[in-house]
């Protein structure tokens, strides 16, 4: 993986530096000063249903957050769509096979070793989605795809990519699969939250292996959505 294959559309200075200034916010701060505001308008947080409405508003301003940060970024990605149509649609196609075939093999090794061990993320995404089922499917297939994109194959992907392929597969796969379980240290194991971990990389591989393919953003977008909707279906 180490020949580079120049992405054609590429951020601008100025979204990447903002990009690297909103990152810590949304990781940090975004969830915990939208929990202090609906405290003090009174609004519940401590049941699911109120869980879920917090999180249907922090998909709404990460989304909104992300267009304006990455809107000239977004504009040329939605451009190349038209452009290279039928290679957006054979990376979409090919990038789900790729999921999918990881994620069975994964999800396999893993129960294998550690037979009963519960997907933490999933389980919350699920007990709220069956509060609010609307907002959660908004949330997760429509709102952040693009938001996750933007972060870890638009800045960091493209960002390594440039310099290093391998880097930019690895640290961009690495750091999703810890965002997803990061949240919930503390709560579970270490070494169980390690584990669930690994379950994330046929998706951060595939991902930016989309990404590379259609050289559009929206690539991984649109895989990110359905993966999303097929998730979230199943709880219905």
């Amino acid at each position: 993986m180490n020949e580079t294959k120049r992405l054609s559309v590429t951020m601008t200075r100025g979204e990447r530096v903002l990009g690297w200034l909103y990152v810590p916010f949304f990781l940090v701060l975004l969830a915990w000063i939208l929990a202090e505001g609906f405290r003090l308008l009174g609004w519940d947080t401590g049941t699911l249903l109120g869980q879920a409405r917090l999180n249907g508003v922090f998909f709404g301003v990460n989304f909104l957050a992300t267009v304006l940060i990455y809107r000239k970024f977004l504009s040329k990605s939605l451009a190349m769509v038209g452009r290279r149509f039928w290679g957006f649609l054979q990376a979409v196609i090919l990038g789900l096979v790729m999921y999918y075939a990881g994620t069975l093999f994964i999800t396999w090794a893993v129960r294998l070793w550690r037979p009963g061990l519960e997907n933490v993320n999933d389980a919350a995404i699920s007990a709220m989605a069956k509060e609010a089922r609307w907002v959660m499917a908004a949330g997760t297939v429509l709102l952040t795809p693009l938001a996750e994109e933007c972060i870890f194959r638009g800045l960091l992907f493209q960002g390594l990519h440039r310099h290093n392929r391998a880097a930019a597969y690895a640290l961009s796969t690495a750091a999703f699969c810890l965002v997803h379980v990061a949240g919930y240290v503390g709560q579970t194991e270490l070494l169980s939250l390690a584990i669930l971990a690994l379950e994330y990389i046929p998706a951060g591989i595939a991902l930016a292996w989309a990404y590379e393919k259609a050289d559009t953003i929206f690539a991984p977008v649109l895989m990110h959505s359905l993966i999303n909707a097929l998730s979230i279906r199943t709880l219905w």
